[in-house]
């Protein structure tokens, strides 16, 4: 099927306001019947969140996810560690400094399992999840100035039927677990 008849043509787009995190763009766009209208973006860098997995001897898993204190909901959130992509890295580098950075793990093989953009209707930053196995601990965290982390192990079936519900709070990471069941159990997804 044919969307084009759907898409609107930007024609400026100005910066308004601008954070350490994100700036805010005012974009002035005409719409399929040739009317323009103003509408609003964040621009941040983009994302990645890692998905560290260790499987058991029985077949079992478990997540190394991280506590950290969320501003926005002011509350605590447990999440997949993640961050912003620094200049000049590439997103499977960015996925491996912040595992290391935020669990003190290395990953032996890290995947990438998808690409998603957090919100489209208002960000025009891309979220890159990798899968992180074949872990091994350094001991050694290296956590930003302003990062307060502590990790945990948690059981893959915790995490599955948790998700969506306090503490598990942030909707990136359904998508991550999303990625992840997709890329390891296919069609088989686990209820």
């Amino acid at each position: 099927m044919d969307h084009s008849s759907l898409i609107w043509k930007p024609i400026e787009t100005t910066q308004i306001f601008s954070t350490r995190v994100f700036d805010i763009r005012e974009i002035r766009s005409r719409s399929p019947e040739g009317r323009d209208g103003n509408f609003y973006a964040l621009h941040a860098a983009d994302w990645v969140i890692v998905v560290p997995v260790q499987y058991g001897a029985t077949g079992d898993s478990a997540f190394l996810m991280v506590w950290q204190w969320r501003h926005g909901a002011s509350c605590m959130s447990l999440e997949f560690p993640g961050g912003v992509i620094d200049d000049g890295e590439t997103p499977a580098e960015a996925a491996a400094r912040e595992l290391l950075e935020e669990t003190g793990y290395r990953a032996g093989v890290l995947t990438c399992a998808g690409t998603i953009s957090p919100n489209p209707a208002i960000m025009d930053n891309r979220c890159h999840v990798f899968i992180a196995e074949q872990l091994t601990d350094t001991h050694k965290t290296d956590l930003d100035e302003d990062e307060f982390v502590t990790m945990e192990r948690i059981p893959s079936s915790e995490v599955c039927s948790g998700m969506g519900k306090p503490p598990y709070i942030h909707g990136l990471m359904s998508s991550a677990l999303l990625l992840y069941l997709q890329a390891k159990h296919g069609s088989n997804i686990p209820n």
